[in-house]
């Protein structure tokens, strides 16, 4: 399994709108994913996990992520995204994590 960012991420009503491609591996039958966007220079970072898995052949996964902290809330701007795709199948857990930089807009 392998994924990446969308870049730019909306962002729309105080949550920032994740999302990417998964990109499937042989075998691989579900997926969750989670994921962290940190804003250091405005004191702002959030993050969600699936709630349910992702079946294949699903192409694309979303996810909103909503500030961490009380009385933060995300920018534009530049952003760092962190995600990880745990890939569950022939009784095999696969992990791919990636970091990426990524551009916020309201």
């Amino acid at each position: 399994m392998r994924s990446n960012f969308k870049s730019p991420l909306k962002i729309a009503s105080g949550a920032v709108r994740t999302r990417g491609e998964l990109e499937w591996e042989p075998g691989e039958e579900q997926s969750l994913v989670s994921v962290s966007i940190a804003q250091k220079g405005h004191g702002v970072a959030g993050m969600a996990t699936s709630p349910n898995p992702f079946e294949k052949p699903t192409q694309n996964w979303t996810l909103d992520i909503e500030p961490g902290y009380y009385g933060t809330s995300f920018k534009s701007g530049p952003a760092n995204a962190v995600g990880i795709v745990c890939a569950m199948g022939d009784d095999k857990v696969r992990v791919f994590f990636w970091s990426q930089e990524v551009e916020l807009e309201t």
